[in-house]
């Protein structure tokens, strides 16, 4: 315990206030490396994460293709293209799901592994996964209501586009195109604003009220510069999952030269489906870990470290 000048009442903490200088932002470059190293630090771990969600998600995907192959709607009859729209509903519902997971949930799981790794030790699937095992409710809890709120948001634009595309109605469509516009607003401010809650039921072991009450307060000060990032990981993202896909559309076309025309459709169904699946299988090993990271500089930003003489410029 040490006396301020001027006091004889020592100060907690074994220091004055001016011995804990604010911590300078981490530049957005140096925590863009670090998501990248922390993914290809732990490959198998953040890979292994995304494949047990897929792998849970496997057989729907395989029934809703199968319903897809079935389906075969003609362009020029719109009664038969709205008889389509079920199975498309029910694969974009289940790509959903699993992307909510991935954000809900796996992310929290991605902290647990950056904390190992941190600590010096290498982390692996087994142990994150069991370390899960004690958040999982809570994390269960929360991924349903992230979803919930989510699909909540978007429903009226995706309920009047499916309207208009039954009626054929050109309106409805273009109103569709302004309600997700517009629901865009409030979905990007909640997931900026509750990007740290998974990390935080894991990491910290809170609630899922306190875990959305602390992302929150994290993420406020640095709001912008959190949907910078997201932002950038994200449009990164979508460029790869676009640019990984493309091959497996052109294989669907070539092997669909070789059928008649069911088949060809058949195929080339299959081979997007498989292309969708492969594509997010490599990308969202490294979106599990941008929230981890960013939770992690938040923390360290939060709760900045003593400083003690000499070791300033260490």
């Amino acid at each position: 315990m040490s006396t301020p000048p001027g006091s004889s009442a020592p100060l907690p903490g074994n220091g004055w206030p001016g011995w804990m200088p604010p911590r300078r932002p981490t530049p957005v470059n140096a925590l863009l490396q670090q998501i990248f190293s922390t993914t290809f630090a732990a490959p198998r771990v953040f890979l292994g994460l995304v494949g047990v969600s897929w792998g849970a998600a496997a057989a729907p995907v395989a029934l809703v293709t199968w319903w897809l192959v079935s389906a075969e709607p003609t362009l020029d009859d719109p009664d038969d293209l709205a008889s389509s729209l079920a199975p498309v509903t029910a694969f974009v519902l289940i790509v959903f799901a699993q992307w909510t997971v991935v954000t809900g949930a796996l992310s929290g799981l991605a902290a647990r592994s950056l904390a190992r790794l941190r600590a010096g030790s290498v982390p692996t699937l087994d142990d994150t996964l069991r370390a899960g095992r004690r958040s999982l409710a809570r994390l269960s809890g929360w991924t349903a209501l992230l979803g919930l709120a989510v699909a909540a948001a978007f429903a009226p634009s995706i309920t009047l586009l499916g309207l208009g595309i039954a009626s054929d109605g050109i309106v409805l469509m273009a109103g569709s195109l302004l309600l997700f516009l517009v629901a865009l607003i409030p979905v990007t401010w909640l997931l900026v604003r509750t990007v740290f809650t998974a990390p935080a039921i894991v990491i910290d072991g809170l609630s899922v009220r306190d875990a959305i009450a602390r992302s929150g307060s994290l993420s406020a000060e640095r709001f912008w510069r959190t949907f910078g990032i997201l932002a950038v990981m994200v449009v990164l993202e979508w460029v790869a999952m676009t640019t990984m896909m493309y091959p497996f559309d052109l294989l669907g076309s070539i092997a669909g030269m070789w059928f008649d025309d069911g088949d060809a459709r058949a195929t080339e169904t299959v081979v997007a489906v498989i292309g969708i699946v492969v594509a997010s299988m490599v990308v969202q090993p490294v979106l599990t870990v941008v929230p981890a990271v960013l939770f992690d500089d938040s923390r360290a930003e939060a709760a900045p470290t003593p400083f003690f003489s000499g070791q300033g410029d260490r």
